[in-house]
C-alpha cells in the first residue's frame, strides 16, 4: 500500500480543526506589541499591528528591489551559467551572513559543475503541494541541499518560499500552540503537523523554543526533512492569506515573524 504524503490540503484541515486561522486573527493581527528589546544595537521597538513589525523590520543587510529581483532572475534563468549562479548565490551568503560550511559546499558543487542542476532540482520541487519522501539525503541522484544558509537562497527563487530560520520557526510554533495547553485533543490533531516541524534553541538568554510536549523536532534540520519543514512553513502562509483575505506578500509574514520571533518571552 503506497504511503500517503502530507499535503497542503492535509495542513488546511489540520489548521481549520485547530481553529487556527481564527485564532491568528484574534490574537496577532490586531495586536500591539509594545517595547520589545531587541539590545544594544537596535533597542526597544513597539509595533501597532503585526504587519507594523514587517514595516519596521530591521536587517543589518538590507537589500534593495533592484538586488532582490537581479538574484530572482538568475536562479530562475535555464541558461544561466555556472559560474553566474555561483556567484549570485555566494553573494546571497554575504548578505545573509551564514556559516562557512554553505559556502564550502557551493565551491564543490560548482567544482564538480553540478551546481545548476542542485538549483534546477530546487525551483521544480519548491512548487510541490506534498512533502517528499523522508528516506535519505538524495531525491533522485541528488543530494538536496538545506539548511539556514539554502534556505534564503531558495526564498529568492520563490518570493512565496519563507526563509526558514530560528526567529521565524520560534514566532511560528509560538502562533501554532498559544491557544491549546491545555486541550489534549487539539495537542494530538496538532502533532499530526508539528512531527514535521522544528524547535531552534536561540541565542543567550533569548527565549525561542516552544514545550516539548507540542512534538516538534529538536535537533538541527538537514536535507529533506529541513525542505519539508520550510514547505509546510511556507504553506501555512499561503493558507493564512487565502483563509484571512489578505493581500500581504509572504515576505511580509516572513519580516513580521522574523521580528517577532526575536525572544518569546517579549510577546
Amino acid at each position: 500500500m503506497k504511503e500517503q504524503k502530507f499535503s497542503k490540503n492535509e495542513l488546511d484541515i489540520i489548521l481549520t480543526n485547530l481553529k487556527y486561522y481564527q485564532i491568528f486573527k484574534d490574537k496577532y493581527l490586531v495586536k500591539k506589541y509594545l517595547d520589545i528589546d531587541y539590545g544594544n544595537k537596535i533597542g526597544k521597538l513597539t509595533f501597532e499591528s503585526f504587519f507594523d513589525t514587517a514595516i519596521k523590520y530591521t536587517y543589518s543587510n538590507q537589500i534593495t528591489d533592484i538586488t532582490f529581483n537581479n538574484w530572482n532572475k538568475i536562479l530562475n534563468d535555464e541558461d544561466v551559467s555556472e559560474e553566474e549562479l555561483f556567484c549570485t548565490i555566494l553573494e546571497i551568503f554575504v548578505w545573509g551572513s551564514v556559516l562557512t560550511g554553505n559556502v564550502k559546499k557551493a565551491i564543490e558543487l560548482y567544482k564538480n559543475k553540478t551546481l545548476k542542476s542542485h538549483i534546477k532540482q530546487a525551483r521544480f520541487l519548491l512548487k510541490s503541494k506534498e512533502i517528499l519522501p523522508q528516506k535519505g539525503k538524495s531525491i533522485g541522484e541528488l543530494e538536496l541541499l538545506w539548511s539556514s544558509g539554502w534556505t534564503k537562497v531558495y526564498s529568492f527563487i520563490d518570493n512565496d518560499v519563507l526563509i526558514y530560520d530560528s526567529r521565524v520557526s520560534a514566532f511560528l510554533n509560538h502562533t501554532l500552540t498559544y491557544e491549546i495547553l491545555d486541550n489534549e485533543e487539539s495537542i494530538k490533531t496538532l502533532k499530526l503537523l508539528t512531527k514535521y516541524l522544528f524547535n531552534f534553541k536561540g541565542n543567550g538568554n533569548r527565549e525561542r523554543l516552544v514545550s516539548k510536549e507540542f512534538g516538534f523536532k529538536n535537533s538541527h534540520p538537514n536535507g529533506v526533512n529541513g525542505f519539508n519543514a520550510n514547505l509546510i512553513a511556507s504553506w501555512i502562509i499561503e493558507l493564512l492569506k487565502e483563509k484571512l483575505n489578505l493581500t500581504e506578500s509572504s515576505r511580509q509574514f516572513e519580516r513580521a515573524f522574523f521580528m517577532l520571533g526575536f525572544d518569546l518571552k517579549q510577546i
